[in-house]
């Protein structure tokens, strides 16, 4: 990687140009090979299966807790990783609480990142007498050359400086906890040398199977909205259903589907004549959504996550949808109604994924452009949302942070980004990630296929544009 991003990211990230089938390379007339089989699919193959949502699941939905907890809490986990890689990387470094660092005496210390930003939005913005920020607030950008950073353990906090490129705001977020190594100087800042991060964490080592299968990848269907072309979407189900055939050999191998938030339209705000009209419309996309659904669970086991246009929580993580909600498809024993983010493992290969908040919010606080490097990030620092509390937000857990990474996935993906991007992060100690950045359905057309034996990437384009 280049580019300021690169001085933060230590995990090599290994970029690929995935090449795409478009729809043209589909047969659109039913072949033999779906009427061999009945109910007009194809012969399917299976893959053992562990949902890993426990630790998202909120019971009681209590608001009246400090969010002080959540931070201690997130400290605590990732302190020890910390530690352990100061005693390796730094062997004759001391290592202090805030409260105990002298006036010129190197050492390193530990404690959790706050970024002080000017330009951050505020709730108290709309009151404001000045209006100077009006458009700063507008964009999708919050950075500033004068952001500064701050590091706060359990007793105090301490505001940071750097040397060259040791330590650059503009590759932080809030809520990361870190390592710094440095010596303070008079006035109190604590001049950072070198930086050392908790992860990425330990990562469970995998058998390929000999045989390749696959898990399909899909976000941001956006039902419910008038304007979209049906054929795409059509597609997509004929195709992973086997209602096409099976002349590829790849879709019969899809052993599970996951619907990556954003199965619903987003619904803007609406004049009180045209409330009665974006009902209709909600109901509408619920309706074609079930329907969508319902294909797909006759044919496979399909994971349906929520996302931020879905009738759901906003807070993080999102709670499954309501079976409610989709009558006909939760009547199928092979759908998992699932939370925002969502572990689960396929034939011992482990998934992590979220709708993309927690990517988007990291990306108004960075200087670069970079979401895999962004992603790659997450995962050296060992939590999949640290920007919640402070900019995302989430419930108030008080013996939990259940955004910590205590085990790192195979396959890591973002749904709703705005293109599809993939590589693989390799970690110092072995680790190897696939990073998939993940399009909107709506927008983009493509669905992806992991291969759980290589971990490699398959996307499929199902343009109505037989040109494209």
């Amino acid at each position: 990687m280049t580019g300021a991003s690169a001085r933060l990211f230590h995990t090599q990230v290994v970029r690929e140009e995935a090449g795409s089938r478009t729809a043209a390379d589909l047969p659109f007339a039913t072949t033999t090979q779906a009427d061999d089989v009945e109910g007009g699919g194809v012969e399917r193959s299976r893959g053992s299966y562990k949902c890993r949502d426990d630790a998202y699941l909120v019971g009681d939905r209590v608001y009246n807790k400090q969010y002080a907890h959540l931070y201690f809490q997130r400290l605590q986990n990732l302190s020890p990783l910390v530690l352990d890689k100061v005693k390796a990387k730094w062997p004759t470094v001391p290592v202090r609480k805030i409260l105990e660092v002298e006036l010129g005496v190197e050492c390193a210390v530990v404690g959790t990142v706050y970024k002080n930003m000017k330009l951050k939005p505020s709730v108290l913005d709309e009151y404001a007498k000045d209006k100077s920020l009006e458009t700063h607030l507008a964009s999708t950008k919050f950075v500033s050359g004068d952001d500064t950073l701050v590091l706060e353990d359990e007793g105090a906090r301490m505001n940071l400086g750097c040397k060259g490129d040791s330590l650059d705001p503009a590759d932080f977020v809030s809520g990361v906890c870190v390592a710094v190594r440095g010596t303070e100087e008079e006035g109190g800042n604590f001049v950072v040398k070198e930086v050392c991060l908790p992860g990425p964490a330990r990562q469970e080592p995998v058998v390929p199977d000999s045989e390749a299968k696959y898990v399909a990848l899909v976000s941001g269907l956006g039902l419910g909205d008038e304007k979209r072309d049906p054929l795409p979407l059509q597609l997509l189900a004929d195709y992973v259903t086997g209602a096409l055939g099976d002349y590829d050999g790849l879709a019969g191998k899809i052993t599970r589907m996951v619907v990556v938030g954003n199965t619903l339209k987003e619904v803007g705000q609406v004049s009180m004549g045209e409330d009665k009209r974006e009902a209709s419309r909600g109901v509408g996309g619920l309706r074609e959504a079930d329907m969508f659904l319902t294909q797909i669970a006759s044919s496979m086991p399909v994971d349906v996550m929520p996302g931020p246009t879905d009738p759901c929580n906003v807070s993080m993580p999102q709670q499954p949808l309501h079976r409610c909600l989709l009558p006909s498809t939760t009547c199928y024993s092979n759908v998992g109604r699932v939370t925002n983010p969502h572990g689960f493992e396929v034939d011992g290969v482990s998934f992590l994924g979220t709708s993309g908040q927690n990517i988007d919010d990291v990306m108004k606080y960075v200087a670069h452009e970079d979401r895999l490097g962004a992603m790659a990030a997450t995962l050296e620092w060992c939590h999949s949302a640290p920007t919640a509390p402070d900019t995302l937000p989430c419930f108030p857990f008080v013996d939990q942070d259940p955004f910590v990474l205590k085990d790192c996935p195979h396959v890591y993906f973002a749904g709703n980004q705005p293109s599809l991007e993939t590589g693989i992060a390799e970690g110092k100690e072995g680790q190897r990630v696939r990073l998939i950045s993940l399009p909107s359905f709506a927008e983009k057309q493509t669905c992806v296929l992991v291969n759980l034996r290589d971990l490699s990437c398959h996307p499929i384009v199902f343009g109505s544009n037989l040109d494209q």
